[in-house]
């Protein structure tokens, strides 16, 4: 690097192309020795004939190989299954034996554990909102608990969904529908318990008391359900244009 007008500069240095025609002539590029002395390169180097490759690939300034691969028809593991299997046996292995490489992967094996990562962050976020907008409605710590406890019940309804239509992997897709039926089980639970928070005296028979409650919040619950089951079926079953991807959103949303 060289400053120039204060600012720094990246410069790449070379040699004439005469001394790039054969290895001879690159053997005779003069360099400096420990006297000060320009020498032959031939002088100070071991010339070892070895097969290379016929173009260097690098990534981030380090010299790389990649290898591409794809799992057979039969496999029933996943990419991120066999990644962190051959993280676990295979590259400890190489790394004793060449202590200076470095080995990663790329392409869906780092994608899946970005939208992992990702989902993990939006879930926790979307939970930690809706705690926090309940919160402030109920005006209560606690509150805000008991209605939350109805979310559970709504997730084990997305895995009953999946398992029943036969579906063994759960998209980042299918992970937006539920966060969507999140807020819609959320908002039933609302409407139910709404009115229960007005009592200023509990009753001696609190069973029947819910259950006569629950009996007046059932419609209105229904239909806020219903009609949006009702939107979202279309698209889940492909009804008039499918997407694969936008129709498990939609059954993870709709059941």
């Amino acid at each position: 690097t060289i400053f120039r007008n204060d600012e720094e500069v990246d410069v790449k240095l070379s040699v004439n192309d005469i001394y790039r025609e054969t290895i001879e002539k690159s053997l005779s590029v003069p360099v400096e020795n420990r006297q000060n002395y320009l020498v032959p390169l031939i002088d100070l180097v071991n010339l070892h004939v070895i097969k290379a490759k016929r173009s260097i690939r690098r990534e981030d300034h380090k010299r790389s190989s990649f290898v591409y691969a794809d799992l057979a028809d039969d496999v029933k593991d996943s990419p991120l299954e066999i990644a962190e299997l051959m993280e676990a046996t295979i590259f400890p292995k190489l790394l004793a034996n060449y202590p200076s490489s470095q080995l990663h992967f790329s392409g869906e094996v780092v994608d899946t554990r970005d939208s992992k990562r990702d989902l993990f962050i939006g879930v926790s976020t979307a939970l930690a909102l809706i705690y926090f907008v309940l919160s402030i409605l109920f005006n209560s710590i606690f509150k805000p608990l008991r209605i939350m406890m109805v979310i559970p019940f709504g997730i084990i309804g997305v895995i009953l969904a999946f398992y029943f239509h036969g579906k063994t992997s759960f998209g980042f897709y299918a992970a937006i529908g539920s966060l969507g039926m999140l807020g819609v089980v959320v908002n039933d639970a609302i409407v139910m318990l709404n009115k229960l928070d007005g009592l200023k005296k509990l009753p001696q028979d609190m069973v029947s008391y819910t259950a006569s409650i629950a009996k007046t919040r059932l419609r209105a619950i229904l239909l806020t359900t219903l009609t949006t089951v009702a939107g979202v079926m279309p698209t889940a079953y492909g009804l008039l244009g499918t997407d694969v991807m936008v129709s498990d959103m939609m059954i993870a949303l709709a059941w």
